[in-house]
Parts: C-alpha cells; structure tokens; sequence
C-alpha cells in the first residue's frame, strides 16, 4: 500500500472501533505501558507551542485521529493565526499555510523565522477568500478550521481544492457544534452537521464521516474519495 494512504487508514479503522462491540478486557502490562508512553509524548510534543486555546480546541484529538502525518503534506487551509499550523509540523508534517490576509501572513512568517524552518517544512500562501491556493495534486490532506460556513460557494470551493489534493485527497474539518458554547461564533454563524454534509454532495467527497463527541464544542468530519478505488489489489 502507497504510504500517502497509511495516514487515511487510521481514522477509517478508528471510526469503525468507536461502534465494535466489546472485547476482552485485561490488556497486557506492557500494552498499557506503551499507551502512557504515547499520551506523554502527545503532551510532550503539544507543549511545544502551547496556546490558551488548547484547553478547549483539544487538538491532540484531531492530531490522534490524523494517525501518522510524519512527512505528510497538510494544506491548512484557512490558517489564521497558524494556531493548527504549528501543532502540524510538531507532529512532523509538512504545511502550506493558507491565510486571507497580509497580517496572518507576516505573523507566520515572522514566526517560521524565529523558528528556523524553510520551505521544506512550512510554505506561507496569502490568497483570495475562496481560493485554496494550490497547485494541482500538491498536498496530501487537506484541513479547515472554523472557516467553512463562511466560504460563500462551497460546492466551488470544494471542488477547486480537490484539484490540489493527492488521492484519496482526506479532509479533515473542525466546525463548531450547533448550539450555544462557552466560546465560538453566534448561532447564525454555525451550521448544522446536516447541512455541512449536505455542501459535499456532488464535490467528489463520497466518504463522508462526522464526530459530534470527540472535542467539547467542535464537530470533526473527515472526507475522502471512495477507499475502495485505492484499496483494490493490496
């Protein structure tokens, strides 16, 4: 199997865990073991460029179910103030940081300055609201972040993204839950699961997946191609 798909398969079998029946119970000393080891080294690695943010925003859930990203290439599409950005290229990827503004755009820069990384490990793309600023087939996953009830032509959108992305061209999204949260936009900013979903009929998103329980205030969808185009004959 193709290693830009080993990254995929962790949420995909994740996901399926989440409604397995259960097994059984008394797991080895070592496998617990190693099962601490792994949440110190998360916690480790997200201190790294802690933020008041990480409290509630929970990345290290969006980064668990991203599975192995070392040396992927991540579009963080709708980067901001590269909060996500940075929490990427701790777990190793590679990041294009798309901003909509000069400002975020001198603030990352600033920031991979003082950080010593170049182009090998994160890009910086200052583009039009509604344009994902890749070339084709040029990232590995692609991620938004609070951006995509705001994106005026979604359908559009979505479809001029999968021209930058490599089979099975994965999206990852984090939106705000549909309801009333100690932080986050009014309700008329918000969508429904539903209706996220919805935008991607017709995209060429067909393997679509939402989590409403992982983050406190955040719903985590993640879309794909079809895996049985890639999965045939491995």
């Amino acid at each position: 199997m193709k290693r830009s798909l080993l990254f995929l398969l962790f949420p995909l079998m994740a996901c399926a865990q989440d409604n397995a029946p259960g097994g059984a119970t008394g797991s080895t000393d070592q496998t617990v073991a190693q099962e601490v080891k792994a949440d110190d080294q998360r916690r480790e690695l997200l201190s790294i460029h802690s933020d008041p943010r990480d409290e509630w925003q929970q990345p290290e859930k969006l980064l668990e179910l991203m599975g192995d990203i070392d040396g992927i290439v991540i579009a963080d599409l709708f980067a901001g103030d590269g909060y996500f950005t940075f929490k990427l290229i701790d777990a190793g990827a590679r990041v294009i940081a798309i901003v909509n503004d000069v400002a975020n755009y001198e603030a990352i820069m600033a920031r991979r300055k003082s950080l010593g990384l170049g182009d090998d490990r994160l890009k910086v793309r200052a583009v039009p609201v509604g344009d994902p600023g890749l070339m084709p087939n040029e990232v590995d996953l692609g991620l938004i972040v609070h951006a995509f009830p705001g994106i005026k032509d979604k359908k559009g959108y979505l479809k001029l993204l999968r021209n930058g992305m490599r089979p099975p061209r994965a999206l990852f999204m984090v939106e705000w839950q549909n309801r009333e949260t100690p932080v986050g936009p009014p309700l008329a900013e918000r969508m429904s699961p539903e209706s996220i979903m919805d935008e991607f009929v017709g995209t060429g998103f067909t393997d679509l997946s939402a989590r409403a329980k992982t983050m406190p205030y955040d719903v985590l969808f993640m879309m794909t191609d079809p895996m049985d185009e890639y999965m045939e004959g491995e």
